[in-house]
């Protein structure tokens, strides 16, 4: 995902209103992924928190399926997409390392099993075209696989004829990204259902979007697009990284295109409390509180390009780790919003006060043996080494 133009802006609402959460915004979903069943009660919620694990949540980019991928040469400096000739073994027996190291990670696996007949490669290929959308790709799968595994280190995998194969880390990265882009079981939690509304919230549009559709009140509204509950959201956010220390992902563009982000940290302020109704009462309101949260995850890398450097950016696809660098990189979205609270002091629902919103929050279950997929990448045992520090 490109960088945000224009900062984010917040539109405020007249009034709030009751808002239990609906059938598709229970919290409680989460307790399949989740280490422990999500807590409610508001007073025991932390207000600020950050994973404990820094080396999760990592930058990345999301292999753009308009260059194909992870089948994308992205070190080499005339990288050729969809266009390039694949090695014979014995051009790669006469391969230096560094000219091994501009291949794509889906020919590097390839060669790292010994096939040179490139399986993975092809079908990598073959699923992505240069027509694509500039923003399809397989964000879903980086934001699932940095919620999962700590950063991957560099590591070269010798294969069983000798040839010497230099994985870096976005290399493993995209891996297994690819891996959990398309891993078919496991355990998966969702709340917020997804809008299908073409439009940005004022101030969220990126310069590739050209002209934007105006998204009316009617469809603002439309549950799908008007959701994740607010209360249902701040029960998620402060159970997963406050009390589990445990990452999930949020789709941040609140309309119709999806843009899956791993989620760090948050800061949330009481701004103090909000008068309760007779309508309030009648629906087990006992409480209100008004919060403003600021949400931190991880955001996308660039490929590399002298343009990009000229202007300053230093985050790019990298063969080292990038978490623990100033090349590691962070976004946040500001959400403010009103808590409704029973007698007890739980948290039973919420109304948004912020125009921006997260349209879904999710998470699913990891494979341990990378063999449940379209792509099953099993050789991914012995290629995958987290980054010690």
């Amino acid at each position: 995902m490109k960088k945000l133009a224009v900062m984010i802006a917040l539109g405020v609402i007249s009034s709030a209103h009751a808002e239990k959460w609906n059938n598709s915004n229970n919290p409680n979903f989460f307790n399949v992924v989740s280490n422990a069943p999500m807590r409610a009660d508001f007073a025991s919620l932390p207000l600020a928190a950050d994973l404990k694990d820094d080396r999760l949540a990592w930058s990345e980019t999301f292999w753009p399926a308009n260059v194909g991928g992870v089948a994308y040469r992205w070190n080499s400096p005339n990288p050729q997409p969809f266009k390039f000739k694949l090695k014979t073994k014995e051009e790669l027996l006469r391969m230096t390392e560094a000219e091994l190291s501009e291949l794509s990670p889906a020919e590097l696996y390839d060669i790292a099993q010994g096939n040179y007949n490139y399986p993975l490669t092809k079908k990598v290929l073959k699923s992505n075209a240069p027509d694509d959308l500039w923003w399809e790709g397989i964000c879903h799968g980086w934001a699932l696989a940095a919620t999962h595994y700590p950063e991957p280190a560099p590591v070269l995998i010798t294969n069983k004829d000798g040839i010497k194969v230099p994985f870096g880390s976005s290399d493993v990265k995209g891996l297994l990204a690819l891996h959990d882009a398309n891993n078919s079981k496991g355990a998966y939690a969702r709340i917020g259902d997804r809008c299908g509304e073409n439009g940005k919230v004022d101030g969220e549009a990126f310069p590739e979007d050209g002209v934007v559709p105006v998204i009316t009140a009617k469809q603002a509204n439309k549950s799908e697009c008007a959701d994740v509950n607010a209360g249902a959201f701040h029960i998620v956010i402060t159970n997963m990284i406050g009390i589990n220390s445990q990452s999930f992902i949020a789709d941040v563009d609140r309309f119709n295109d999806v843009w899956n982000q791993p989620i760090f940290g948050y800061k949330s302020e009481i701004v103090g409390p909000e008068p309760v109704t007779a309508q309030d009462a009648k629906n087990g309101i006992a409480q209100k509180i008004r919060v403003k949260n600021e949400m931190s995850y991880g955001d996308e890398l660039e490929f590399y390009s002298e343009e990009l450097e000229h202007e300053g950016i230093i985050q790019f696809v990298s063969k080292l780790p990038v978490t623990g660098t100033e090349h590691q990189l962070y976004s946040t979205r500001k959400y403010e919003y009103v808590l409704e609270l029973d007698a007890k002091g739980s948290i039973i629902g919420g109304t948004w006060i912020s125009e921006t919103r997260p349209d879904m929050l999710w998470m699913k279950k990891k494979d341990q043996k990378f063999m449940n997929g379209k792509f099953d990448l099993e050789g991914l045992n012995k290629i995958y080494r987290p980054v010690i520090r």
